[in-house]
């Protein structure tokens, strides 16, 4: 806009060229044209006023398009901001399909409906059971395997999915945690997969392929590559060995980790498995040359290494030991993973948190036994991995493999409280990988220095405009006033550490500001929850949000 001395000078302008206009018409009517020399003196002064308007007003008129510019948006330097109402709703988050995410700003509920993977990023205490976890098992009605560390997923939903989704639900649970609750628990066994190759010709080709999966996921790389590899990789070869000879010299009953544990413990019983291998000619005759190898380094002289061997086999086996939680829970299939494409179910893994050390290598070989059986059915329909507490056990090539899940309908969603725990497990290059890979990303809260900085590089940079003072030198100085343009993060590292919102990324869309929203504040799932156990009573909230099924 023009400033007042400027609007004033225009005002002055043309108020003089009224005036010369008027004293011309007026001397015109008195003295006429050509007898007087003040109309023409006027007629000249009303030319130069008219022409001087017009130029001032030419000017101003360009100053203030000129100014409006400056001061409008601009995405120059940035052009991140929040998502509105339109966009969301232009993204299809308001249809009531899908995963619930929470509310927004306005206080209607948010949902996600995408064929691929998701996160939650939530700190203890910041509400992904009741905000995420539990909302997913009320209201989608896919077939689900749960990873329930606690016990308290499994309590709280198992009624609501047999009777509001109408699926049978299986309670894998070795410890038998609130059996009044889950009743007998569910038996899987994870060698089922090689079981299946070596009943058909075709799956002889996969048998020790698995069998090498098997052993990676009992006796793992670590993340970050570190030394004693070669014994790691030996312990791996007296697995493959064990399990390739139990499947194609034992029954099927025989066939389990605590009978495979029971192989390796006895010396005597091993070394008459490398005689009986190194003379048959199964698979080709690659269980003799297993065999033959094997024999070799038993008998040599150097028992050091062998025993390293068997030592770090052993170790990955231990948690199967026949007097242990998990011998029998893996001793024998009530259930197939495959099934859940024809006859939708949900499946609840749960652990005893007090043994984690021993559950873990079980969780992550069962994890890894759905993924198989899944992706080997030649069937799309969708199958949901909810992933609780991720960081707490290990798939081997979980993160690698998310790019192809997709296509076999394998949906996983990671609840985690902190990356850099996921980093320690999986890997860095997996956590790039995971994040990469995700569609949707929920965090409820931060609390580390790098995640708070991730994020705020994930949420972009705005275009701001700034004004500069110039005060000059004296106190008597005019001051000016200019505009620049900076960026700046939508919310710099400690802002987004400090936010007491859910910040949602979803896809290629705008970030979106989400209020948390628990189950309890949702009708009717307030009503059809259980009790979570270790509370006691149902959590009490004023219902925020009502659907209709």
């Amino acid at each position: 806009m023009p400033t007042k001395q400027e609007q004033s000078s225009l005002l002055v302008t043309i108020l003089f060229t009224v005036l010369f206009a008027w004293g011309y018409l007026k001397t015109a009517h008195w003295y006429g044209t050509s007898s007087s020399i003040y109309p023409i003196f006027l007629a000249f002064f009303f030319i130069v006023g008219a022409a001087t308007t017009i130029k001032l007003f030419f000017y101003k008129l360009s100053n203030y398009f000129l100014r409006r510019e400056a001061l409008g948006y601009s995405n120059r330097r940035g052009s991140a901001s929040w998502a509105t109402p339109q966009e969301i709703k232009s993204a299809r988050l308001y249809e009531t399909d899908g995963i619930f995410l929470g509310c927004d700003q306005t206080g209607k509920p948010l949902f996600f409906d995408g064929e691929t993977h998701g996160m939650t990023l939530s700190p203890a205490g910041k509400g992904k059971t009741i905000s995420m976890a539990i909302p997913a098992l009320c209201h989608s009605p896919l077939p689900m395997v749960v990873t329930d560390l606690k016990g308290t997923l499994g309590c709280m939903t198992k009624k609501l999915r047999e009777e509001q989704h109408n699926q049978e639900t299986y309670c894998v649970n070795p410890a038998n945690l609130y059996q009044d609750i889950f009743g007998e628990s569910a038996l899987y066994n994870p060698l089922i997969i090689i079981i299946d190759d070596w009943k058909t010709k075709a799956g002889h080709k996969d048998l020790i392929a698995d069998a090498q999966a098997i052993a990676l996921q009992l006796c793992p790389e670590p993340p970050t590559q570190g030394e004693n590899t070669f014994f790691r990789n030996g312990s791996r070869k007296l697995i493959v060995f064990g399990l390739v000879y139990l499947v194609t010299q034992k029954s099927e009953e025989q066939v389990t980790l605590s009978q495979l544990l029971k192989l390796l413990k006895n010396v005597s019983n091993l070394l008459e498995a490398f005689y009986i291998s190194a003379c048959s000619d199964v698979l080709n005759g690659d269980l003799a040359d297993m065999g033959n190898d094997l024999l070799k380094k038993f008998e040599s002289d150097d028992k050091k290494q062998v025993e390293s061997f068997r030592e770090g086999a052993l170790q990955g086996l231990e948690a199967f030991a026949s007097s242990g939680h998990l011998s029998e829970s893996t001793s024998k299939c009530e259930f197939r993973f495959k099934d859940l494409k024809k006859n939708p179910a949900t499946i609840y893994l749960i652990a005893d948190p007090t043994k984690m050390k021993v559950f873990a290598p079980w969780l992550g070989l069962l994890i890894w036994a759905a993924i198989t059986e899944l992706t080997r059915c030649q069937n799309t329909k969708p199958v949901f991995f909810l992933l609780d507490e991720c960081t707490n056990f290990r798939v081997e090539g979980l993160s690698n493999s998310l790019t192809s899940l997709r296509e076999f309908g394998i949906r996983v969603w990671f609840i985690l409280q902190e990356l850099e725990e996921f980093a320690k497990t999986y890997g860095r290059e997996a956590l790039e990988t995971m994040l990469s890979q995700t569609e949707v990303k929920q965090i409820f809260g931060v609390q580390s220095q790098k995640t708070a900085d991730l994020v705020s590089r994930m949420l972009g940079e705005e275009t701001i405009k700034t004004p500069n003072y110039n005060l000059g030198q004296d106190i008597s100085d005019q001051i000016t006033i200019s505009i620049s343009e900076n960026s700046r993060r939508l919310l710099n590292p400690d802002e987004v550490r400090r936010f007491q919102k859910t910040i949602l990324f979803i896809k290629d869309q705008s970030p979106i500001i989400a209020q948390r929203t628990g189950y309890h504040e949702v009708h009717p799932w307030s009503l059809l929850v259980d009790i979570n156990p270790l509370f006691g009573s149902k959590l009490i909230g004023k219902s925020r949000v009502w659907l209709r099924y």
